[in-house]
């Protein structure tokens, strides 16, 4: 049975200074019931709204609310969503844990969760995604379906083509999209192939950015990009020092001839290089300690990293344990080993203290916030130390290699001021000259390390991307199995409701088989998916109820047992047909085994059902409406 459930337990609207709509709702079928024109749709859109839709085009009754409050159950945490009714329709997403009554008297306590995920803070999907305990990639964070995309599978509405498998989304949408909400909730993938795809298509990105930028640095040095290695300029640094040691060679066997005495001029030459190299000296050491400094921050700071994820991670598996054994019960004492007598309800077998679920679930979405924080933070602290290190380490060659040059001009430094001068001071030009080349390649290092290392890139990538490809043709080889025994299930389901349709539709009767493809976003009954605007009503929510139905009782499934439909009776439905549909739904939601909860809306309720405890609200006569101002 699925794991994953998402109960709505009381849906509010606020609008003109007060509540215009307040309703309880229940686990198992919730049926809101009305004429038409009474703004059943008007509640069904805001509530997919305030479980994190995106969502703008609104009516005019819609415009003017101010926010609506949704009081949920995420796997039996109780929890409160706020979210402003904005022209965007991409308005962040209050948090509280803890139930309406109470989050509507307390101003502490609220987390904001935007719906797009940044550096500072996560997600509202990814919190939902966290509460519900879904399976993510291990490697990858940044991958996940957003709340929004899911919803596309959990809401039947009204604007969406009856053609369409998926509530339409003209925004965020494409095969890959589509592909991944169903293979991900209907537990055919764990998200693995599509963050693959995702990756591929990164990898692609990045071999395609690196290669470029490659080009663009062999057109800068306009040289043959053989030659733009640590290799060559090694060789080339290679030939000027052996020029050097020439010109050096030859310099101290002149100035063997040459007096001890040193020229005003070259006494003045002294003194600035024995300054260079004292002044390089204390660079040298200052950037060696920063050096070690931050080496020893960024060390910590991935131990710290490394030790957070491992808490994260054993967080969410006692969380799941917890959620699975359930509270531990005592028949026997553990310390005198005689039988418990009384057992109180809601208490501790030993100790008889009142359990503390709601504190436990409060603490740990606290403390799951808590933990994402710190990881975001030490990531950005790496990055910036790993920064830092590299400009020290620029920073310390060069002062280096001036170091060495300072020093070795300083020894060799021994000229006199007779007529032998000029001789000296010309091989002193010339050796000025080829060190001065030296430096000049020494400080192209950087542009050739990078050189080297785009290169390293590149064939990484181009490996990476061979490998990812040969991986997605292992993982779609291990879920054709899976995806043949989930979709035989649905489609079996599907027929079965089809044909207790009532013999409206020929093709319905006896349908040889039913198929349906996320990828296309199509639906089929015998090859065709072309039928009369009410048959094309009953076929597609005989697969959407198909779909839900079988997940609700999947062990792999992943969508959160919740299902809400508003197109019912659409495209001039009759009212018998829509009522036998009604009576068949409800009858089949009954087999489900697992907790589940159904809502959808009728202008047309099936007199079995009216008045009956599946009904939330009043009937919504002619001339009433669903919001109140």
């Amino acid at each position: 049975m699925s794991k994953y459930k998402l109960f709505v337990d009381r849906f509010a609207v606020y609008g003109m200074g007060k509540f215009v709509y307040d309703q309880r709702f229940h686990v198992g079928v919730n049926i809101i019931r009305g004429a038409n024109g009474t703004g059943k749709s008007t509640i069904m859109d805001l509530l997919n709204y305030s479980l994190g839709s995106e969502s703008a085009d609104w009516t005019k009754e819609q415009s003017r609310c101010d926010y609506v409050m949704t009081q949920v159950s995420i796997n039996g945490h109780t929890a409160t969503l706020k979210r402003d009714i904005t022209v965007t329709g991409k308005e962040k997403i209050l948090f509280f844990d803890g139930d309406m009554e109470v989050a509507r008297v307390n101003q502490d306590g609220w987390q904001k969760y935007p719906m797009r995920r940044s550096s500072d803070v996560n997600s509202f999907s990814q919190h939902i995604f966290e509460l519900l305990n879904m399976p993510r990639h291990k490697t990858d964070d940044d991958k996940n379906l957003t709340m929004h995309q899911v919803l596309r599978l959990m809401y039947v509405d009204q604007l969406s083509a009856t053609t369409k498998l998926l509530k339409e989304d003209s925004k965020y949408d494409n095969v890959t999209i589509r592909r991944a909400i169903g293979e991900y909730l209907l537990g055919i993938d764990s998200l693995e192939a599509f963050n693959l795809r995702q990756e591929l298509i990164q990898a692609d990105r990045l071999f395609d950015k690196i290669d470029s930028e490659l080009k663009a640095i062999y057109k800068l040095f306009g040289s043959d990009q053989t030659l733009i290695n640590e290799q060559s300029l090694d060789n080339e640094i290679g030939l000027i020092n052996k020029q050097i040691e020439e010109l050096e060679a030859e310099r101290v066997s002149v100035n063997s001839q040459l007096p001890e005495t040193l020229s005003a001029e070259m006494a003045e030459k002294t003194k600035q290089l024995r300054s260079a190299v004292e002044t390089t000296s204390n660079k040298i050491s200052i950037l060696s300690a920063e050096k070690r400094e931050l080496s020893i921050e960024l060390q910590e700071t991935q131990h710290f990293l490394k030790s957070l994820e491992e808490r994260k991670a054993s967080l969410s598996e006692a969380k799941l344990t917890l959620s699975v054994l359930g509270q531990v019960s005592f028949d026997y004492c553990p310390s005198c080993l005689e039988p418990i007598i009384t057992h109180t309800e809601g208490c501790c077998d030993l100790c008889k203290t009142p359990h503390q679920y709601e504190a436990k679930d409060y603490a740990y979405s606290q403390f799951l916030n808590e933990l994402n924080f710190q990881i975001k933070e030490s990531k950005k602290l790496i990055e910036s130390f790993k920064s830092d290190l590299l400009k020290v380490e620029a920073q310390l060659s060069k002062a280096r290699h001036e170091f060495v040059t300072a020093k070795e001009k300083l020894k060799e430094m021994n000229v006199s001021s007779d007529d032998r001068e000029a001789k000296l001071l010309n091989l002193a030009s010339e050796l000025g000259f080829f060190r001065s080349q030296t430096l000049s390649l020494e400080e192209k290092r950087e542009q050739v390390s990078k050189v080297d290392e785009l290169q390293k890139s590149k064939h990484q990538e181009n490996a990476r991307i061979s490998a990812l490809k040969d991986e997605l043709e292992r993982i779609s080889a291990m879920q054709e199995k899976r995806y043949v025994e989930v979709y035989s299930a649905i489609e079996s389901k599907a027929k079965s409701l089809l044909q207790l349709d009532g013999g409206y539709e020929e093709a319905f009767k006896s349908p040889e088989e039913v198929t349906f493809d996320f990828g296309i976003d199509k639906m089929f009954v015998n090859g065709n998916s072309k039928f009369s605007a009410s048959s094309m009503v009953v076929m597609k929510n005989s697969i959407r109820f198909a779909i839900f139905a079988n997940a609700a009782d999947d062990d792999y499934a992943r969508l959160p047992n919740l299902l809400l439909m508003d197109n019912i009776e659409d495209k001039g439905m009759q009212t018998e047909r829509s009522q036998n549909f009604q009576n068949q739904m409800v009858k089949l939601a009954g087999n489900i085994q697992n907790d589940f909860q159904l809502i959808f809306t009728t202008s047309m309720i099936a007199d079995e059902l009216d008045g009956t405890d599946l009904c939330v609200g009043p009937f919504y006569q002619k001339g009433m409406h669903t919001l109140v101002f």
